[in-house]
């Protein structure tokens, strides 16, 4: 009955304005207020009727849309999770990632979620790009297209930063393992350079200009290195200066002895020349 309803909606809107165009075209209404007013009334019926066309047109549209978004949660979650359990099943890269001690490092991600994750939202993008096209917005669907188009891209660089944490934190737990001096420093700075060149790959694969960004990393990168010589020149100097004070006192000695000799020789070859 509703149904009927909706369709007959408009039907009901001409059968209420052929009265009054009646009256209109039939002289029967006398004067120029009573004319206007009935024009204005046809008017607003009229507009009505092409609001509830357009409504009967938008709803079904809306419908559907939501109805392909809901199917496209449903097949990417089912998706996400299938993809999880054969990933930790078949490549075990939870349990090397639990073995070799870096669940911490990489802050407690866990790879297969992540790829599966990341699987999962490429179908949620997919589906919410056909539904903007089943809406037939010209601006709505040339957005969702781009999104989706550009959509790899972004996925790809995501997980590029991942595997920069990944090979960061293994060369981190080497250094730390090692017997080297100032190990957490060397190892924590290991880690930051190897995200930050992964970085720098995602962000070229985004399609982004990062010859400035690289430029700007060469010149920090060399103020440090050379901050962090003439620091440790500096410490070595103060650390050492006792031990290296006999050393140069006897070298300073032999110094002025070799030219106190050499300008003695130089007085006596004046004084009596051969």
């Amino acid at each position: 009955m509703m149904l009927s309803l909706w369709r007959s909606f408009p039907h009901r809107l001409k059968c209420l304005l052929l009265p009054i165009r009646n009256v209109y075209k039939g002289g029967t209404c006398h004067g120029a207020a009573e004319l206007r007013g009935m024009q204005g009334l046809a008017d607003i019926i009229y507009t009505l009727e092409y609001l509830w066309r357009q409504i009967q047109t938008t709803v079904p549209k809306l419908v559907s849309a939501a109805i392909i978004l809901l199917v496209g949660y449903v097949v990417g979650r089912l998706v996400g999770i299938v993809l999880t359990g054969l990933l930790k099943k078949f490549l075990g890269l939870d349990k090397w990632v639990k073995k070799k001690g870096l669940l911490e490092e990489i802050y407690g991600i866990s790879p297969s979620g992540l790829l599966a994750g990341l699987v999962k939202w490429y179908i949620y993008l997919l589906f919410i790009g056909v539904a903007a096209e089943n809406i037939g917005s010209g601006i709505l669907t040339d957005s969702a297209k781009a999104l989706v188009e550009y959509s790899p891209k972004l996925l790809a660089a995501v997980f590029l930063v991942f595997i920069g944490l990944v090979v960061g934190s293994i060369m981190k737990k080497q250094v730390i393992g090692s017997t080297l001096v100032g190990k957490e420093a060397i190892g924590s700075s290991l880690k930051f350079g190897s995200v930050m060149l992964f970085g720098i790959v995602a962000l070229s694969t985004m399609g982004i200009d990062v010859n400035l960004l690289v430029q700007t990393i060469i010149v920090a990168v060399a103020a440090i290195m050379i901050s962090a010589g003439v620091a440790i020149g500096v410490a070595t100097g103060l650390v050492l200066k006792d031990e290296f004070r006999p050393y140069i006192r006897a070298i300073l000695k032999e110094l002025l002895r070799k030219e106190d000799e050499k300008g003695n020789g130089e007085v006596e070859g004046g004084l009596y020349p051969s």
